[in-house]
């Protein structure tokens, strides 16, 4: 009885431990890579216009460039409803316009509602 009961003990314990792992969200993947995505308003006159950043470049600037575009839609979803966006500094742009902030990639736009 002991026995059985330890083993149904371990077996509920590995079983909990496996689903916790299934179900951690360790966000959204560009180019098989994670990114810190952050994006914002830039007064608080006018939300419409926002900064999106994505970082670290240094592993991928292409993965980079569609985190900080998808930060920017996902700051226009949430604000507008839209995923309109006219883009000041855009994500696409050739790589000598992008902008950075040390490894952080930067571009700017406005939400068109």
């Amino acid at each position: 009885m002991t026995r059985s009961f330890l083993i149904l003990l371990l077996g509920a314990a590995l079983a909990t431990s496996a689903c916790s792992r299934l179900q951690k969200d360790d966000g959204v993947r560009f180019e098989g890579q994670r990114f810190q995505i952050k994006a914002k308003k830039l007064s608080k006159e006018d939300r419409s216009k926002f900064v999106a950043t994505a970082a670290p470049v240094s592993v991928t600037l292409e993965g980079a460039r569609q985190a900080a575009a998808y930060g920017g839609t996902e700051y226009c979803i949430k604000e507008y409803g839209t995923s309109l966006i006219a883009w000041d500094n855009a994500p696409d742009a050739p790589e000598e316009e992008l902008q950075f902030d040390g490894n952080r990639l930067v571009v700017t736009g406005q939400c068109k509602p």
